[in-house]
């Protein structure tokens, strides 16, 4: 035999030897098996030796040098050591935009070595698809939806939904909603060196009839303690009707009187608990009266405006109110009969009571809330304030075809209407028209102070519809993105 090898064998040698220097040319998570729903080419994500839902640590194409990552570039990995141009577990978390109802994410470009954060609000008794589809970019990608206070460590092992694996063809899952309310779609690549573009979209399936707020809302109740009145149903049957049309609700239970001080201290004791209880980053505050004042403070005094996305008041005295300052002395006139007033108003029959209520007052008196209050309590540029008020009118403004007054004052707060409309102008019994306008002023309610909430038990002026109001405030506040 010749001492040659033959042109077969020398080829047989050569592939040995590279396949021994390469090693694995499939990269890790090659071979990995298929999981339900996802793309048919993409691997599963218990390829990396963690938890089986944990994204897979990959190399990938590499990025530019800016970070912003080009399809087709390979400068991230080098041929000597294979190093990855990014931590897969260290990638930047970039926090995208809100995504209302019909809003769908198109042709969006994720970063090399980051990961996207989207928001949505979807109401609860409601099930949602979600279709991920990767349209560009080097290896699969993966979504799935988390509570949107989950640290990001957290996401994807505490995910609420199956998560979305997208290769060459779209992958979909169904999430059922736990609660009310905002939600976090987190997008990733299982090859984070490289960009990557994808559609995100999202259809309701079931329970499309239900509605939500993106953030809870929290009633806050002004002045207590007259019958029938009491912190739980002050907003007469306004928290079953919001639940029951799917918004999520919190009733802050505050001193019946007291000082603003002493209210917005109890007020954020309680936010801190329901932005727990309720999984929510943030919280739309709707303040009735002193409500309306405590919510201020606890933006301003208290440093809750990264956590309140908006303050409503409803007949809240931002500038104070004149009969008040009466009851208290700090205005010439009838004192006795203003505090008599104001005290039989407020339930308050002892000692302790009328010096808790006095203090109240003085919270919202024109002195305090012009000279004091207002001054120290500016509005906070990361909140949106809006206001309403009501205004009623007596027997014979009632009947007054150019007054316009639709409402005819209760007698219970009969004395405060007079009072105020001779000193100060049109108001709703305890709060003038002025007073209240605060923020983005949306008008009168024809409804006096105890109309507005309702009260007494659920009957109000017969055009005054208070569930009606509060419905359609609840609405309005949603397509704001509250």
């Amino acid at each position: 035999m010749s001492s040659s090898r033959s042109p077969a064998l020398t080829a047989a040698l050569a592939v040995s030897l590279v396949t021994l220097a390469c090693g694995d040319a499939q990269g890790p998570g090659a071979g990995a098996g298929m999981t339900e729903g996802t793309d048919s080419d993409a691997p599963a994500s218990g390829t990396t030796g963690g938890r089986p839902d944990a994204p897979p640590t990959t190399t990938g194409s590499g990025t530019d040098d800016d970070g912003s990552g080009g399809h087709g570039q390979t400068t991230g990995t080098t041929t000597t050591t294979g190093e990855p141009a990014c931590d897969p577990n260290d990638l930047t978390l970039v926090e995208r935009d809100y995504l209302g109802v019909g809003e769908d994410v198109k042709g969006e470009t994720l970063p090399a070595c980051s990961e996207h954060r989207w928001y949505v609000a979807f109401p609860d008794e409601s099930s949602w698809q979600i279709r991920l589809t990767r349209t560009d970019g080097a290896g699969p990608l993966r979504a799935t939806v988390a509570y949107p206070d989950e640290p990001g460590a957290l996401v994807w092992q505490a995910a609420l939904a199956p998560p979305l694996v997208s290769g060459e063809a779209p992958a979909e899952a169904i999430f059922a909603v736990p609660r009310s309310g905002e939600f976090a779609v987190h997008v990733r690549s299982d090859s984070p060196d490289a960009a990557s573009d994808y559609n995100l979209e999202f259809v309701c399936s079931i329970g499309c009839e239900r509605e939500t707020t993106r953030f809870p809302i929290v009633l806050v109740h002004g002045w207590t303690g007259f019958e029938a009145i009491g912190p739980i149903t002050y907003f007469y049957g306004v928290t079953a009707e919001l639940e029951s049309l799917g918004f999520p609700v919190e009733v802050a239970i505050l001193d019946p009187y007291n000082s603003t001080t002493v209210r917005s201290g109890q007020l954020a004791e309680q936010l801190d608990e329901f932005l727990v209880a309720q999984r929510a980053r943030k919280l739309d505050l709707l303040g009735h009266s002193q409500g309306g004042i405590d919510s201020r403070a606890v933006v301003a005094s208290r440093g809750y405006g990264d956590r309140v996305s908006v303050v409503v008041t409803i007949a809240s005295p931002h500038r104070g109110t004149y009969i008040t300052d009466l009851a208290l002395g700090l205005a010439p006139g009838g004192v006795e009969a203003a505090l008599g007033f104001l005290l039989n108003f407020v339930g308050a029959v002892s000692a302790q009571q009328k010096s808790d209520a006095e203090a109240s007052f003085y919270s919202l008196s024109e002195h305090y809330m012009q000279d004091e209050f207002n001054p120290s309590n500016p509005d906070d540029p990361r909140v949106k304030y809006i206001s309403y008020t009501g205004r009623t009118c007596d027997a014979a403004g009632f009947l007054i075809p150019g007054n316009h007054c639709q409402d005819l004052v209760d007698p219970l707060i009969s004395l405060g209407y007079t009072v105020l409309q001779l000193a100060r102008g049109d108001n709703d019994g305890l709060v003038t028209v002025e007073s209240a306008k605060w923020g983005d002023y949306r008008g009168e309610m024809i409804a006096d102070h105890i109309d507005e909430v309702g009260q007494l038990l659920g009957v109000t002026d017969l055009k005054f519809d208070h569930l009606e109001f509060y419905r359609e405030l609840a609405r309005d506040l949603f397509a704001e993105e509250h």
